[in-house]
């Protein structure tokens, strides 16, 4: 198998280091795990710099059985988490899913932080949780993901609605909206929702079908198409512009078209 994955361009994120992402299911079955591998991927082979993908999963995901490789290198090791890191093929490191103060987002974040590594979170469907408070409000970009579908996306909308009304429409302006194909032709037209959305959100990414990511098993980034990883590296274009800029005013509508 070729160990080299051309890409087109490298994610524009003048500093990586700073990048602190969740990604959040506006349904079930939204593809967050793959999700997350894939930024956290993209992110590292087109910087080369440490990238961290953590499993913040309320209920014990499978980040780190679907992405772990091998052993992690005693010098990006973290003592309070290296019982639950792994390396995937493309050399992120991956945090499973943990028990009691240890597995706090926000500490985990800090954690990683402090070694200067780029963070993304796969919180699954517990965008509500209290315990995810802190690191929304700590400055963690949104990515809110959902298949290719007219249900789910019609309940990520009321996902996007609670997010304004709770944290205000600041935090909607620094969202970025995936979709995510899991079928060869899209049943929807997205055009419409692109539409609506696009004004009041960061960022608008679709996610080609990739059956590379349906397969059972680890994830090899050798296996997926360039598409697929091109596709996560306009995600990063819109997180790396978020941590780039100073916050700005939203001026947001608290209602979604």
């Amino acid at each position: 198998m070729n160990n080299v994955v051309s890409l087109r361009r490298t994610p524009r994120v003048p500093e990586p280091e700073r990048v602190s992402a969740m990604v959040v299911a506006g349904s079930g079955g939204a593809a967050t795990t793959t999700t997350v591998y894939g930024l956290a991927t993209a992110l590292r082979l087109g910087t080369g710099k440490d990238v961290s993908a953590v499993d913040a999963t309320s209920d014990g995901g499978n980040l780190l059985a679907r992405a772990g490789f091998g052993a992690v290198d005693p010098a990006r090791s973290i003592r309070q988490l290296e019982s639950r890191m792994a390396l995937t093929s493309a050399g992120v490191v991956v945090v499973g899913s943990g028990n009691a103060q240890a597995s706090d987002p926000a500490i985990v974040d800090e954690l990683l932080a402090a070694r200067h590594s780029a963070r993304v979170h796969d919180v699954g469907t517990a965008l509500r949780s209290p315990r995810l408070a802190p690191l929304i409000r700590s400055g963690a970009a949104l990515v809110v993901v959902a298949p290719a579908r007219s249900e789910p996306l019609s309940r990520m909308r009321d996902a996007l609605t609670w997010v304004m009304s709770t944290y205000g429409a600041q935090v909607l302006g620094g969202t970025t909206v995936v979709v995510s194909h899991q079928m060869p032709d899209a049943p929807v037209d997205l055009g419409p929702i692109r539409d609506a959305l696009s004004p009041r959100i960061a960022g608008f990414v679709e996610v080609p079908f990739d059956a590379a990511l349906a397969q059972p098993g680890v994830i090899d980034h050798r296996r997926l198409a360039t598409s697929t990883i091109d596709a996560w590296t306009d995600v990063l274009d819109v997180l790396g512009g978020l941590f780039s800029r100073p916050e700005q005013p939203a001026e947001a509508s608290e209602e979604l078209a």
